[in-house]
């Protein structure tokens, strides 16, 4: 299994500089993040989900996308996929410009989001129909460009367990969707056994994102019980244990890279992946 990097978590590197890290790192992929920095953002101190140095817009990916593409493979490096601001919800014209962009850079596959689900009780077997037909809608318009979707597991979303995710991607041959196998946010919620989470996803796990985080206690309330907060970790910190899950993925054979994306606090983006592609270096080792 290759390791990876997403764009997201190196918020205060150029293109250059990122390029330059992944080598030091001996990381193999890189996973661009096409987006239009909030206003309200611009100038503002670097941060993931925020202001970034590297300013890709979807336009400026559909222009220069090719050019991208070559630079990352003359560094010795590959582009995998891309991570737009995109869902099943997305004006047509609005998806094929992402769709483009990922064609112009060779990406290969583009993230997908969905509605999150309901706040009370609905009926989930409605509510999967709707989703499943707006990621048939999604797909028409970009298979012309040769681009595959994918789902990502992620809390807060209608996909955020392996089972979860299965029920969309069935529908579809895997061929047309996949997944991103987001282990990072199975310490927030969608956690099952590894060997079970794997094969549940199995013919669909295109790729996986990797990063860390912990639970922990903030207070007691009136009843009695633990207030419990999320907060991201490094990797060898984590309330997930990974040596199983890296196991549970190495035994399927899928191949599918590493893409780490760790978001610990008070890190710069180099600090985070120079430890988190160590942990992983000396983990994969371990499985022989």
């Amino acid at each position: 299994m290759e390791l990876g990097v997403t764009a997201v978590m190196l918020p205060d590197l150029d293109f250059d500089e990122q390029l330059a890290l992944m080598r030091e790192c001996g990381v193999k992929y890189y996973q661009i993040r096409p987006r239009v920095i909030p206003a309200e953002q611009a100038g503002k101190p670097w941060n993931p989900w925020g202001n970034h140095k590297f300013d890709l817009t979807p336009q400026r990916l559909v222009k220069e996308g090719k050019a991208i593409t070559k630079q990352v493979r003359d560094a010795g490096l590959e582009l995998w996929g891309t991570l737009p601001h995109l869902s099943i919800e997305t004006d047509a014209d609005e998806v094929k410009m992402h769709m483009e962009g990922a064609a112009a850079a060779e990406a290969g596959a583009a993230r997908c989001g969905m509605p999150r689900y309901p706040d009370g009780p609905f009926d989930y077997e409605d509510f999967l129909k709707k989703i499943v037909a707006g990621y048939e809608r999604t797909v028409e318009l970009a298979k012309p460009f040769g681009i595959k979707l994918i789902v990502e597991t992620h809390c807060l979303s209608f996909a955020t367990s392996p089972a979860l995710a299965w029920n969309i991607c069935r529908h579809f041959d895997p061929a047309q969707v996949g997944v991103i196998f987001d282990m990072a946010n199975f310490t927030r919620e969608g956690e099952i056994t590894p060997h079970l989470a794997v094969s549940v996803l199995r013919d669909y796990i295109d790729c996986v994102h990797i990063g860390g985080g912990r639970r922990l206690v903030t207070g007691v309330d009136e009843f009695g019980c633990n207030v419990i907060e999320n907060q991201m970790a490094p990797l060898n910190q984590s309330d997930l244990y990974l040596p199983p899950w890296l196991k549970a993925l190495n035994d399927a054979q899928l191949g599918a890279p590493l893409i780490i994306e760790d978001f610990t606090p008070n890190m710069s983006g180099a600090d985070r992946l120079r430890d988190s592609a160590r942990v992983l270096q000396r983990a994969l080792a371990g499985l022989g």
